[in-house]
């Protein structure tokens, strides 16, 4: 098992004892007082979790934007005050942040570090991809289900990854050193799916020239997978049901009663209680599945995780290859991230599969990506973040969409050099984006400045235009409004106010 890199900064020597005595399982503990030292530490990425003693610290929240900032997706856990994180549940981020107090007990604090390294487990080792809510949801139900020997169905569409699901369930259980082995039971007659279940004896059939052992068998001890399991006939449901039950099994034409003890992981596309209703499927075996119920989010569900699944898969394709695409231009992320995604991850992958033979080198654009997504999102009508259609055309050929993402990502860029060269400290002026969230220029520890940001003209228009644009497309709905360009609901009234749109 591999070791977590785990990081206390503090100045409570009281604290580091305790932990120090805990001796955590695969755990490699630095206890730093210097806030330098203890982010050095997570300088290559590949920290795991991040937990800092707020008490006789200053610059609390210069240190935790400074952590939220660097590579890697290593948690943290801060010991102080809600204020302490106070108007940061804005910033965008890949680990977790939980908060306790300073009075919390030893017990409370090792739990929550126990339960964000196991989560950091699952994902890791799973190969599931993303940091959204639902992912992170999954992961969660991954996580508790795992350890307890009791069945699981997962419920998802085509090309959400129930398998990788049912692998992660596997790995993270007491079976883990067992076969895991699946069957899918919409791609087998009911013939042979008997006989793939339960196996058959020599001579059972025509063509049965010798004895074969079924996956019933053959993943005694371990997991079993059945994926589409509702296209499973009804009469082998029966039959399915009762080994489940009791353990006990027949092959295909043999006499002598096996017995098998596995774990069942069951997963579907379709509704299973509507397949109840209608006869389709039994109920009494619906409910012995249903025992523990995790939901594999569609893409579209999950936009924010295209940029990260490209990635992964980009990674994963240059390596098979040799090759060494860069990555997607900013640009061609927005059309994948406004695609709707059918086929969900399944059709992702394949999609960066194919551009990756096509492209070979540089960076994916836009023109590089297939027609039909292309068309598919000029289609839609407008952006999800933009109120602005994709294609809308100014003068002199100019996209409307794309140059105002240029002219904001320019200005982000423009700030941010000034502020290094100058050695100012990192501004939260820098995410002044339609996608980004804060607006307000950051003013040290004390929270954030109402003075507004002086910028060129032409920008103050276009994001002007931007935001009366979404009041109007949704009858001043702020929410809605909100939603509409990608930003948080505080964040666009001080937006309305800036601008004097009350």
């Amino acid at each position: 098992m591999d070791s977590n890199l785990v990081v206390l900064l503090g100045r409570n020597p009281a604290l580091y004892k305790i932990l120090a005595d805990w001796q955590l399982p695969a755990v490699d503990l630095y206890i730093h007082e210097s806030p330098s030292e203890a982010l050095a530490a997570f300088a290559d990425g590949l920290g795991a979790l991040f937990l800092f003693d707020t008490s006789g610290y200053q610059n609390t929240g210069h240190i935790i934007d400074t952590f939220q900032a660097m590579k890697g997706d290593a948690d943290l856990i801060v010991l102080g005050d809600p204020a302490v994180l106070s108007d940061r549940n804005e910033i965008p981020r890949r680990g977790r942040i939980r908060r306790l107090d300073l009075t919390a007990s030893p017990e409370e604090l090792r739990n929550v570090m126990e339960r964000l390294l196991r989560l950091r487990s699952v994902r890791t080792r799973s190969g599931i991809a993303g940091r959204s809510s639902a992912v992170q949801q999954m992961i969660a139900l991954i996580a508790q289900a795992a350890p307890l020997d009791v069945n699981v169905l997962i419920l998802g569409e085509s090309g959400t990854g129930k398998e990788l699901v049912a692998q992660a369930i596997h790995e993270h259980s007491s079976r883990a050193d067992r076969p895991f082995l699946s069957v899918n039971c919409g791609a087998l007659s009911e013939g042979v799916l008997e006989s793939e279940l339960f196996g058959h004896a020599k001579g059972a059939f025509t063509g049965a020239v010798q004895r074969h052992e079924g996956v019933f068998q053959r993943a005694d001890g371990g997991t079993l997978f059945l994926d589409e399991v509702a296209e499973m006939p009804l009469g082998m449901q029966t039959r399915f049901l009762r080994a489940l039950e009791t353990g006990e099994f027949t092959p295909v034409g043999g006499s002598e009663t096996l017995h098998s003890d596995i774990r069942l992981v069951a997963a579907t596309h379709r509704d299973l209680a509507a397949d109840v209703d209608s006869g389709r499927f039994r109920q009494d075996l619906y409910y012995r599945l249903r025992v523990v119920v995790i939901p594999t989010p569609p893409l579209r569900d999950r936009i924010e995780d295209v940029l990260v699944l490209s990635q992964t898969f980009l990674d994963q394709e240059n390596k098979r290859h040799g090759l060494k695409l860069r990555g997607l231009s900013k640009p061609a992320l927005r059309v994948l991230e406004q695609y709707r995604w059918p086929g969900n991850i399944r059709e992702l992958r394949n999609v960066i599969s194919s551009l990756v033979v096509l492209k070979q080198s540089g960076m994916i654009e836009v023109d590089d990506l297939p027609l039909d997504i292309i068309e598919a999102v000029a289609h839609t009508g407008s952006s999800p973040n933009v109120p602005v259609p994709m294609g809308t055309v100014l003068r002199d050929g100019l996209d409307m969409e794309i140059l105002t993402r240029t002219l904001w990502e320019l200005r982000n860029d423009v700030k941010e050099i000034k502020a290094r060269l100058l050695g100012e400290p990192r501004a939260e002026g820098w995410r002044d984006t339609l996608s980004g969230s804060v607006v307000d220029t950051y003013a040290g520890d004390s929270g954030y400045s109402t003075e507004p940001i002086h910028e060129g003209g032409d920008l103050q228009s276009a994001e002007r235009a931007l935001i009366e644009a979404a009041l109007r497309a949704t009858g001043g709905r702020r929410r809605q409004a909100a939603e509409r360009l990608g930003i948080s609901e505080r964040t666009l009234y001080r937006k309305i106010r800036r601008y004097g749109l009350v």
